[in-house]
């Protein structure tokens, strides 16, 4: 079929003025199809600042628990020197105080008429901190810590039984975790 008996039908089916909106309503759907994605993206962008921020959050945490535990361990007796790695099972949680949202209904019923009224009372309460410039942040009732899932121990002093003992009941007391969480290894001594 040639062009111009396609546009000859197109234009006799449909008018111009059909086309022009159809034209018009494909623009339309197109910009807000844009606008969405853009909108994803900034909240993908946002979930991943997040993340972010929690992984280095994590890992401070951790070496800052690895280094009080080796300034520690090398003020011990027959330790020597300590290299520590410690491994997390989650990361920290925050719980919130939580919105107070209650509902209340009641509802009467006349004797002889069957007459019903029926009220309706809701409360909610909201808790959140405000600073000068009105930015709003939840009410943080407590930080619970990330979670140790195990520590691995390189120490000089390991090849002695009773040293390396002492180091697991150390690591296994400051973190609360089992003696099958902590590996206690003889490090090689370096000259």
């Amino acid at each position: 079929m040639d062009k111009k008996k396609l546009k000859k039908i197109v234009t006799q089916d449909f008018g111009p003025g059909r086309i022009l909106l159809l034209a018009l309503a494909g623009i339309i759907l197109l910009g807000a199809n844009i606008s969405e994605h853009k909108k994803e993206k900034k909240e993908e962008k946002n979930e991943d600042t997040l993340a972010a921020s929690q992984t280095v959050a994590a890992e401070d945490y951790t070496q800052k628990l690895e280094n009080r535990l080796i300034k520690l361990l090398e003020g011990v007796d027959g330790v020597g020197q300590v290299e520590v790695m410690i491994t997390l099972k989650s990361s920290g949680e925050a719980i919130l105080n939580k919105d107070i949202s209650s509902e209340s209904q009641t509802e009467e019923e006349s004797g002889k008429e069957t007459t019903k009224k029926q009220n309706t009372v809701k409360k909610e309460e909201e808790t959140v901190l405000s600073d000068g410039s009105g930015a709003q942040s939840p009410y943080v009732i407590k930080q619970m810590e990330p979670e140790i899932a195990g520590v691995i121990i390189s120490c000089e002093g390991a090849d002695n039984n009773s040293t390396a003992q002492a180091v697991m009941e150390a690591a296994c007391v400051v973190f609360g975790i089992e003696p099958s969480h902590i590996k206690v290894l003889k490090m090689e001594v370096k000259k």
